[in-house]
């Protein structure tokens, strides 16, 4: 008689829906697992990654930082060492006008000559 009433049930299109509703939503569930989990992995991949190219980007600019130092201190020392000449050939300017004049006047007074610029 059990036999009689399983060959007599129908599986109706609402039971289809049901069940199939049923696997969709655990499929769903199981790919919105996985998804997630794959998702967190590349965050933290993208993170380390980021974390490296962020340091190597810190060393490379205070490596220019550096070269940059360096080479503003000698060019430094190079105008230090200019403006130093240029005083010393303005001292000696200022020195060597002041010795013609009495050059000058020594040959005006000794031979009565007075020279001047055209």
């Amino acid at each position: 008689m059990e036999n009689d009433k399983l060959e007599n049930e129908y599986i109706t299109k609402k039971d289809l829906e049901e069940q199939t509703q049923v696997i969709l939503t655990a499929v769903d569930s199981v790919l919105d697992k996985r998804l997630t989990e794959n998702l967190k992995k590349v965050e933290d991949n993208l993170r380390s990654e980021i974390y490296i190219v962020r340091n190597e980007l810190n060393e490379k600019i205070d490596g220019a930082k550096n070269e940059l130092k360096h080479d503003i201190n000698n060019v430094q020392t190079l105008i230090d060492g200019y403006v130093k000449e240029q005083e010393e050939f303005k001292q000696e300017f200022v020195i060597m006008k002041e010795e013609m004049k009495q050059i000058k006047q020594i040959i005006k007074e000794k031979l009565g000559i007075e020279i001047q610029a055209i």
